[in-house]
């Protein structure tokens, strides 16, 4: 069996995630320093579908290792509501979190985030900068599924995948 790669668009930085809403052609890429991108018809629109880098006046991202925007989903009823919701990190008051926000576009839904709509609505505090999880995905119920890594360090010493009163190491 032979294996092979074909480069799709050039372009991104640090991409780490590809998806799109149902019955939309287009991709949707996450990069990690806080980027969602649109490739469209096979070209990668200059313009970022939705910026929470550091210098987008949005929140402040903490990334690097396995910190920064880590997962996209768009709600199933996308076409109508122009919901999405993305799992990233940022720091506050020198403790880092995991967010878990909300997001509407514009006009859907064809339209670009607006990035004012904002919605967090949910915060974990980590206690080391690896281990964060951050897939999205919502599932066949309608619900929407949150992947979160264990917390980090190595050896996993605070024991939260197995702590019931802890949201990290946890679906």
């Amino acid at each position: 069996t032979t294996v092979g790669s074909e480069s799709v668009v050039t372009g991104l930085v640090s991409p780490l995630y590809v998806t799109g809403p149902r019955g939309d052609a287009r991709l949707f890429v996450i990069e990690q320093r806080g980027t969602i991108r649109i490739v469209k018809d096979g070209q990668l629109v200059t313009a970022p579908f939705l910026d929470l880098s550091d210098n987008s006046g949005g929140p402040v991202l903490a990334t690097g290792n396995e910190q920064g925007l880590l997962g996209l989903a768009f709600a199933p009823d996308y076409a109508q509501s122009g919901k999405f919701y993305v799992n990233y990190t940022r720091r506050v008051a020198g403790q880092l979190q995991t967010v878990i926000s909300r997001f509407r576009v514009q006009s859907p839904p064809l339209g670009v985030a607006d990035d004012s709509s904002e919605q967090i609505l949910l915060t974990i505090d980590q206690p080391y900068s690896n281990h964060n999880g951050g897939q999205l995905a919502f599932g066949p119920d309608g619900h929407l599924y949150i992947a979160m890594g264990d917390g980090g360090s190595a050896g996993e010493p605070q024991g939260n995948g197995q702590n019931l009163n802890s949201l990290l190491g946890k679906v």
